[in-house]
């Protein structure tokens, strides 16, 4: 990532880093202060659909390959490829680009999905339909040594279609690889076991059986 604006989708000179820098729009996280600047996210409209716009200034992390620190969106970008090249579900990409100390991701949104920790089953069938589409992606992700970091039921997008259930992970920001597979789900699980409500433990078993499945296939 320069200094330059870059699209990632529909490229052209009306929808480059200004467009999207000021393009009007909503806020649905308030700008937060950490990394010794700021990162918020707006809702807005773009071509007759509603679009996620994280705008960032001097929100940046540091590596080894990056010592001077580089825009957090950057890695989030990277990451969002990742998953998609993976077949694991996750919001479509429209844009992506920094300028000077600034940056901004623009996510198309995720039409009828709605996050877990909004989501009210009280038919037992259709929670364990959830629970094992949950275990089989999650473990998906696991399988390839990637830690989502901050797997939380809000970051987490569910959409019913017919008895199936299709899900898709936010918040990428910290996804990284680990040494093992074993690793990466054992920080992951009990992360979102501590923080969902939706699951009860027999739904939650169903969730670790289609997830060790998958694990040792």
């Amino acid at each position: 990532m320069t200094d330059q604006a870059i699209a990632l989708a529909g490229a052209s000179a009306t929808t480059g880093f200004e467009h999207w820098w000021q393009l009007p729009a909503r806020w649905v996280e308030q700008p937060n202060q950490r990394r010794g600047g700021w990162s918020g996210v707006l809702k807005g409209r773009w071509r007759n659909r509603d679009v996620y716009i994280k705008r960032q200034q001097s929100h940046l992390y540091r590596s080894w390959r990056h010592p001077l620190g580089r825009p957090t969106v950057c890695r989030e970008l990277e990451n969002l490829q990742r998953l998609h090249s993976l077949g694991i579900g996750c919001p479509e990409v429209l844009f992506c680009g920094t300028k000077g100390r600034s940056a901004v991701l623009v996510l198309q949104a995720l039409d009828q999905y709605m996050p877990m920790d909004q989501l009210s089953l009280p038919d037992s069938r259709q929670r364990q339909q959830l629970a094992q589409a949950l275990g089989i992606c999650l473990g998906r992700l696991h399988q390839h040594r990637l830690q989502h970091g901050c797997l939380y039921p809000k970051h987490i997008f569910v959409r019913a279609d017919s008895d199936q259930w299709e899900i898709a992970l936010l918040d990428l920001e910290k996804m990284r690889p680990r040494l093992s597979a074993n690793a990466s789900a054992r920080h992951d699980l009990d992360q979102l076991q501590r923080h969902q409500s939706l699951l009860d433990r027999k739904d939650w078993d169903l969730l670790l059986q289609a997830h060790q499945l998958v694990l040792q296939a």
